[in-house]
């Protein structure tokens, strides 16, 4: 999991873009492109869109950084323009197939952070049955996941980032708890080895 973001120093260079200092930029790009990375991939699922969504992400926070008006991390006001510039990279290629998806590398974290599942998926402690899992969930109900367990944001800003109403986000995340909770149950039921009778011919003088 990446470290968090000191959101002070953040808007201190985020400020400085406003000023055109193209070394803030740079030091910008340093603290969150394998961020921005990271987030889009799910949705592009192709590293080199995945690539073209970071600089074009970058270069939107560098013309808009005074348009910044304080009410989020910077974390936030940045993934919300990645999902925009994702979003029309999207649009303007052919449809992905199936890939990585960054997401998947923290399953264990996914799990094991699940409030209301908790105690079930922990139970397992079997991360491939939870990587499967999640592919089973909608897209906004993964980028949900992600940015609350992977990226550490409270539900008001999930709600920023994807621009719906903060009892939308609520929705998505109650669901797709359940829906991991149950895929994962049901996996590890079927995963379990059936119980057999003991020998009978076990401890016999034969």
């Amino acid at each position: 999991m990446l470290p968090p973001i000191d959101d002070n120093h953040a808007r201190r260079l985020l400020q400085r873009c406003t000023e055109r200092d193209e070394r803030a930029l740079v030091e910008l790009h340093r603290l969150l492109a394998r961020r921005i990375h990271a987030f889009v991939w799910q949705r592009l699922r192709d590293d080199e869109l995945a690539q073209a969504a970071v600089i074009d992400t970058l270069h939107e926070v560098w013309k808009s950084a005074a348009r910044f008006r304080g009410e989020s991390r910077v974390s936030t006001w940045v993934l919300g323009i990645a999902r925009f510039k994702a979003m029309e990279l999207r649009r303007q290629s052919e449809p992905p197939g199936e890939g990585f998806d960054d997401i998947e590398d923290h399953a264990e974290t996914l799990a094991a952070d699940t409030e209301d599942g908790a105690e079930t998926l922990a139970r397992w402690q079997q991360a491939e049955q939870v990587r499967l899992c999640l592919k089973q969930l909608g897209a906004a109900q993964r980028e949900c996941m992600q940015l609350v367990y992977y990226e550490g944001l409270g539900l008001a800003d999930v709600a920023r980032v994807q621009q719906v109403p903060e009892g939308t986000v609520k929705t998505r995340l109650f669901h797709a708890r359940r829906l991991m909770r149950a895929c994962v149950e049901g996996l590890a039921g079927r995963a379990r080895p059936t119980r057999t009778e003991p020998d009978k011919r076990e401890g016999s003088d034969d």
